[in-house]
């Protein structure tokens, strides 16, 4: 018996209580200490995660588990034969994780609105669920720039406070809060506010405002998020149990287009990161996140969650924004000022916008940038500016649109040399500033 053999024995064993094997995997074992010692760490972190009652598969599922693991080892057979972690095959370490993790997720707290496949359904009958979870508060810390958008991180950044509620009411409502911004979702509609520019705008529940964020909003479904994205190889996970304490770490690539790598390390999905989940290995609540950013060969944490406060009364306006009487809607583009000119890419959209800033010709600045009237902050900032230069156009991570380079002289005489964010991925297909000034 090899190696590869001996692994799927051992992933079949973690699905019983005491599983007598075969006399040549326990000769193979007795030979073996690197399986041996691997299916040692595999039964300790199984017996911490045990639930207090049986857990009993059904013979679909476990015949749909198998399958799922065989047709994985015969695309890695069909391949080069490459192997990971220590010589194991990744099969069998994706194998290895399913069945362990397979066994966590139903335990997990299961809020109303929350989606669970329907094996893990079945493997928690058996399991006495959360049912009482009826709110989180997980309050940390993020490298970023107050006031800018939940996505941007950067790791010579400092700090700022980040908070975010999550209520299982139905619908849900939630709240992210950091300082400069807010979102609240109230369970119909989602507002984002920027307090900086007394701007704000309204949205779907689903909005993508928080950005990377919001799969924290259900931290009951982060293991089903992360080991899906490990099945389909977008990822790493490994899970190791401490102290009353189980760990997943997830390590994931960066994501985009990055042959332009301006947007490289500018959000935690467009960074080489892992991130670290802390779950108490009694009540499989999660108990602590903190992510971490690979660059230049060193890992830099850019977000931190330390205080998770779970059915914690919540103040009744928590999920109701009071606005200001004067803010600044952000207006879709059906909704924009007529245009005046057609404009045929993101270079000649910043240039109509820098020169009618120029001309304090507000209402031309209304044709590309999507807003209900010109803040007098702005207009007061970048009044009758002067263009340096602008450069051409480029591509880079995820973002849909293009940066557009630019460096211009304000009144007062300092100069600004940044990237104007520009898009028309929306159904009309109207260019649009939509940030970077």
């Amino acid at each position: 018996m090899n190696c590869r053999e001996a692994a799927a024995l051992t992933i079949d064993s973690l699905d019983v209580e005491k599983h007598p094997g075969t006399e040549s995997l326990r000769e193979h074992l007795e030979n073996c200490p690197e399986c041996r010692l691997r299916l040692e760490q595999a039964q300790q972190a199984l017996e911490t995660v045990r639930p207090a009652r049986r857990i009993v598969a059904s013979q679909r599922f476990k015949e749909k588990a198998m399958k799922a693991i065989i047709a994985e080892a015969e695309r890695e057979r069909a391949q080069s034969g490459r192997r990971t972690w220590r010589g194991w095959p990744k099969w069998v370490v994706v194998g290895c994780a399913a069945a362990l993790l397979l066994l966590i997720l139903p335990m997990l707290p299961i809020g109303k609105g929350g989606s669970q496949a329907a094996e893990l359904k079945l493997l928690a009958q058996s399991v006495e669920a959360m049912s009482s979870l009826q709110t989180v508060h997980m309050i940390g810390r993020m490298r970023t720039l107050p006031g800018d958008n939940f996505e941007m991180i950067g790791t010579d950044y400092e700090f700022v406070p980040l908070e975010l509620w999550r209520e299982y009411s139905n619908p849900p409502r939630w709240r992210v809060e950091k300082t400069g911004r807010v979102v609240v979702m109230d369970g119909q509609s989602s507002v984002l506010y920027m307090s900086d520019h007394n701007t704000a705008v309204k949205g779907a529940p689903d909005s993508g405002f928080v950005g990377w964020l919001r799969p924290l909003l259900s931290p009951e479904n982060i293991l089903q998020a992360e080991l899906d994205a490990a099945r389909k190889g977008g990822s790493e996970a490994q899970l190791t149990a401490s102290d009353g304490t189980l760990t997943l770490a997830v390590h994931q690539k960066a994501r985009g287009n990055f042959a332009n790598d301006w947007a490289k390390d500018k959000s935690i999905e467009q960074s080489d990161h892992t991130c670290i989940y802390k779950f108490d290995a009694t009540s499989k609540r999660l108990e602590g996140l903190k992510v971490t950013v690979n660059k230049d060969n060193q890992d830099v944490s850019v977000l931190e969650l330390t205080d998770f406060r779970y059915n914690e009364p919540f103040p009744p306006n928590l999920f109701a924004l009071q606005l200001p009487a004067d803010v600044n809607w952000i207006v879709g583009p059906e909704a924009m000022r007529p245009a005046a000119v057609t404009l045929n890419g993101p270079r000649e959209t910043a240039e109509y916008f820098f020169n009618a800033l120029h001309r304090e010709d507000w209402d031309a600045v209304l044709e590309v940038l999507p807003v209900s009237q010109v803040d007098d902050a702005i207009k007061q900032i970048y009044g009758g500016l002067q263009v340096v230069s602008i450069g051409k156009a480029f591509k880079s991570g995820l973002y849909p649109g293009y940066f557009v380079p630019y460096e211009v002289r304000l009144r007062d005489g300092s100069t600004k040399k940044l990237k104007l964010a520009v898009r028309n991925d929306n159904p009309s297909g109207r260019w649009v500033i939509d940030g970077g000034f």
